[in-house]
């Protein structure tokens, strides 16, 4: 036997895959193909509820008072959507009252705070109320 023949037979014994492995990468890709597509091809992604995003500062003015500035509104569809509420401080002149913001830039007063009182923003999307920060008085 000569060098050639003994290389070339070394070869065809150990080149390729094994047909078994072969068959299940093939059944393997088919899968992941078959569930990307599916997945694009029938929106399941675009049933994803989406929280509330909302850009609001808090300025706390005095000891017993807070501003509460929205600044943007993300995915919140009007200002209107945007509250802040309180169970101990004035917000809007109401105790344990709740007040919605107008515009962008507007801003909500909460008076008669004591130390330890928490202020909430909450924001509306899609009909689902959604908390987006808080603030715990100074």
């Amino acid at each position: 036997m000569t060098l050639k023949e003994k290389f070339n037979s070394k070869l065809s014994d150990s080149r390729g895959v094994s047909p078994v492995i072969g068959v299940i990468l093939m059944v393997a890709i088919t899968v992941i193909l078959a569930a990307v597509i599916g997945t694009f091809v029938m929106g399941l992604g675009n049933n994803v509820d989406k929280n509330a995003q909302v850009g609001v500062s808090f300025d706390q003015v005095s000891s017993n008072k807070v501003d509460v500035q929205l600044t943007q509104l993300g995915n919140v569809q009007s200002a209107e959507n945007v509250s802040v509420t309180s169970q101990d401080c004035k917000v809007g002149g109401e105790i344990d009252g709740s007040k919605n913001f107008d515009e962008v830039g507007g801003i909500i007063t909460a008076s008669n705070c004591e130390s330890g009182d928490k202020i909430v923003v909450k924001a509306t999307v899609s009909g689902k109320p959604s908390v987006v920060s808080t603030y715990t008085v100074n």
